[in-house]
């Protein structure tokens, strides 16, 4: 089975590829010029004709591109006109060499404010960020591009991904300044709980989405359903960096979403479990990953 990684050169697609490229026939691909992921080719979403050849032969495609969250606070456009239209043309390219399926990561984030913890599928969503909204009509896109033309799709819904390769975020943030001997800023009291997924923990759930249809054109989150608090993250951080970091606390931020974990219900009646790295253990392989990658 022939698959291609879209957006292979970004954190979760360098885990993906490694873990993938033994078990597939895989091709991966970027906007960089030379990526490091096997049978490497440049792509960019934006053009058509350029995705139309790319994806040639291809049988199933993850795609991972994405402009981030941070990215869409002062670039709404290029943040749309990626994670939007891009997205359009890689189901157009799709439709054009008859690709089977589609494996998609949403966002938690395109939630908004909880009226449920943990929260399910079936969530209400009001996107708070640009980002988030161009999740939400990313997943009514798959939905139309099924119900129009067949193509089958899964989307995985990522809570707090993190681990190796991870360059931006809260644990990479952490971990750098902690290094560095650098104060960490923390907002209210650290006590906001979140649902974090070691990255290696997804490849087993796509995986299976690749070569079974037992979650074709769902929705699933991709969450463990244990809450950790940032405080946890810290703490931990600390144990292994060997590190007593210095804490500056600041007044919550207006907005933040005190607790946020996912309901995995539907994950364990698709797939059989759930993520199953503890905060602890996949902490240590992250710290070990970025002592070792310096």
């Amino acid at each position: 089975m022939h698959v291609t990684i879209l957006g292979s050169e970004g954190f979760v697609g360098k885990n993906l590829s490694k873990i993938l490229e033994s078990k597939f026939d895989l091709t991966c691909s970027d906007i960089l010029e030379n990526g490091s992921g096997i049978n490497y080719v440049k792509s960019d979403v934006r053009k058509l004709d350029n995705l139309k050849k790319v994806l040639k032969d291809t049988d199933v495609i993850i795609d991972l591109v994405a402009n981030s969250l941070i990215s869409s606070f002062d670039q709404i456009i290029e943040n749309a006109r990626v994670n939007i239209l891009g997205l359009l043309n890689i189901l157009e390219a799709a439709r054009f060499n008859n690709v089977k399926k589609i494996i998609f990561p949403s966002a938690s984030s395109m939630i908004g404010f909880t009226k449920q913890n943990p929260v399910p599928e079936s969530h209400p969503a009001v996107p708070k960020t640009a980002y988030g909204v161009t999740k939400l009509a990313s997943e009514h896109y798959f939905r139309i591009y099924k119900e129009l033309y067949g193509i089958d799709f899964v989307i995985f819904r990522f809570f707090n991904i993190y681990g190796p390769y991870q360059l931006n975020g809260l644990i990479p943030s952490l971990i750098f300044r902690m290094q560095k001997n650098k104060p960490i800023t923390i907002f209210g009291k650290g006590d906001q709980i979140r649902d974090f997924v070691f990255v290696p923990d997804v490849a087993n759930f796509f995986e299976e989405a690749i070569i079974s249809n037992k979650a074709d054109n769902q929705v699933v989150n991709m969450g463990t359903g244990i809450g950790s608090s940032v405080l946890d993250v810290v703490e931990n951080l600390s144990k292994f960096l060997d590190i007593k970091p210095q804490i500056e606390y600041k007044p919550e931020r207006p907005g933040e979403i005190s607790n946020f974990v996912a309901d995995t219900n539907l994950l364990k009646q698709l797939f059989g479990s759930v993520p199953n790295t503890s905060l602890e253990d996949g902490l240590k392989k992250t710290v070990e990953w970025y002592q070792n990658h310096s």
